[in-house]
């Protein structure tokens, strides 16, 4: 029974505590329950919808958003969880036209804007990313999902000042949040993440393993868009180990990570270095 009683309303609450804490799988039991009990109750269904995108069961996720969107095709929130998953399947062109559908009826959606970016980027027009992912910052702000992504493309685009600038900008959202909430995993992973993208491997690798120290095995964790688990915390460590030049750490750091998750891909490709 949910905490707050035998009702969608409060299986739905725990499911949200669940999701927070990172216990996915027990998210996603209170949330199918709380749909059991009232179909309708639509935010259930965008809640399970993205469980299943941080497990990385990605038609399951699609096909709860497909539902959303079919039934309420005013939910923005919903369409853009859809687009974000529709990329993640290789997708971009159908997440291109979810996030336009936004933009037509709501022109100032960073949000959509930026997924219009990231649309770009899984499709390696990197100039096109960087225009997008400016749009976004425009209607936006510069927060730190848009700095990531413009930073990332910035340099693939051969462009390194605004590379550095952005992605900078963004190191130092994560140090401030990191020094905020010095226990929590997320912020020092993303840490990790920018520095990674700005080739500085051996910092890099410190925010990975000071992650990895605060991480629970059992837990999925998400922040800004990204979703990862504490073998992505050490399958990281193996990649700035690779391109330090340490391919024998590097190997060690993918056996790590095949202990936790078999069907790593990351892992693998790790213990496969030559």
């Amino acid at each position: 029974m949910a905490f707050g009683g035998e009702n969608a309303e409060s299986y739905y609450d725990d499911g949200l505590t669940a999701s927070m804490k990172g216990e996915v799988d027990r998210a996603i039991g209170l949330f199918r329950k709380a749909i059991e009990l009232d179909n309708s109750l639509v935010p259930a269904y965008q809640q399970l919808g993205r469980c299943y995108a941080r497990k990385g069961e990605l038609d399951h996720a699609l096909s709860v958003f497909n539902q959303v969107v079919s039934k309420r095709p005013d939910n923005h929130a919903a369409a853009m969880d859809l687009g974000l998953v529709l990329i993640q399947l290789d997708r971009a062109k159908e997440a291109r036209a979810a996030f336009r559908r936004i933009l037509e009826s709501e022109p100032a959606n960073w949000r959509a804007s930026l997924g219009l970016a990231q649309c770009a980027y899984a499709e390696g027009n990197w100039r096109e990313a960087v225009a997008e992912a400016q749009a976004a910052q425009t209607l936006g702000g510069s927060n730190f999902q848009t700095l990531y992504l413009l930073g990332r493309a910035a340099r693939l685009a051969g462009n390194k000042e605004l590379s550095n600038q952005s992605l900078e900008r963004a190191e130092q959202m994560m140090q401030k949040t990191a020094e905020m909430t010095p226990s929590a995993p997320e912020s020092h992973y993303l840490r990790g993440e920018v520095c990674f993208a700005l080739e500085k491997f051996g910092v890099a690798r410190e925010h990975f393993r000071d992650a990895e120290d605060r991480a629970d095995t059992t837990k999925s964790y998400a922040a800004f868009g990204e979703y990862f688990t504490k073998a992505d915390m050490i399958a990281k460590q193996g990649l700035c180990y690779q391109r330090l030049g340490n391919t024998e750490r590097a190997r060690e750091e993918g056996k790590r990570v095949l202990a936790l998750a078999p069907d790593h891909r990351m892992g693998q490709a790790l213990t496969a270095l030559n």
